[in-house]
C-alpha cells in the first residue's frame, strides 16, 4: 500500500476471532448474528463461508478517487470477477502445503485449523488459477511484493489517463 498510494485497501468483515498479534484493523470482526444481517441489506459486494467462518467485502467506494483493492479468497475473487470482468485478479500462493503448514504454525494457528485449512487449500488454489489473471508464487516476501506492485502498476498504466 505504501508503494502505490493510489490504491485504497478495502477491510474485509469476518465473523472469526483475531488472531493473538494481530491488528485490530485487520478486519471488522463482527458476530455471526452481526454479519447475517449485513448479507440480508445487501451490504457485501462479495462474501463467503471459509474455514467455518463467515468473510466480506463491504460495497464501500475507494477513498479519494483511489482505487479500490481487495484482498479476498479464490471463491470471492470469482465472484468479483462475475461482477467485474475487467478487474485485476492477482492470485497468491504458497511454494507447497508444507510451507503454508510451516507459515501457519509459525503464527500460532491452532493445529485442527492448519489441517482444515490444508484440506482446502488445493482447491483454492486451483479456483485461484480459474479466474487470476496472473499468479505470484510467494517465495519470498520482498520479491513477491515487487511483483504484485508491478502486475497493478501494469493494468493501471491500461485504465487510467495520463497525465
Amino acid at each position: 500500500m505504501t508503494r502505490l498510494p493510489c490504491l485504497s485497501l478495502s477491510r474485509s468483515w469476518t465473523t472469526r476471532e483475531r488472531r493473538v498479534g494481530e491488528s485490530v484493523q485487520a478486519y471488522t470482526f463482527v458476530s455471526r448474528e452481526r454479519f447475517a444481517s449485513a448479507i440480508d441489506a445487501g451490504f457485501f459486494l462479495e462474501w463467503e463461508e471459509f474455514g467455518g467462518y463467515l468473510y466480506g467485502t463491504p460495497r464501500t467506494p475507494p477513498e479519494d478517487g483511489r482505487v479500490l483493492l481487495l484482498e479476498i479468497d479464490a471463491k470471492g475473487a470469482r465472484t468479483v470477477r462475475g461482477l467485474e470482468p475487467s478487474a485485476l485478479i492477482i492470485g497468491l500462493e504458497p511454494p507447497s502445503l508444507d510451507t503454508l503448514r510451516d507459515r501457519m504454525l509459525k503464527r500460532g494457528d491452532d493445529p485442527d485449523h492448519i489441517a482444515r485449512r490444508l484440506a482446502i487449500a488445493a482447491d483454492e488454489m486451483g479456483i485461484a488459477r480459474s479466474v487470476a489473471d496472473n499468479v505470484v508464487v510467494n517465495n519470498d516476501l520482498d520479491v513477491s511484493v515487487a511483483e504484485v506492485v508491478s502486475l497493478i502498476e501494469e493494468w493501471l498504466a491500461r485504465r487510467l489517463p495520463t497525465e
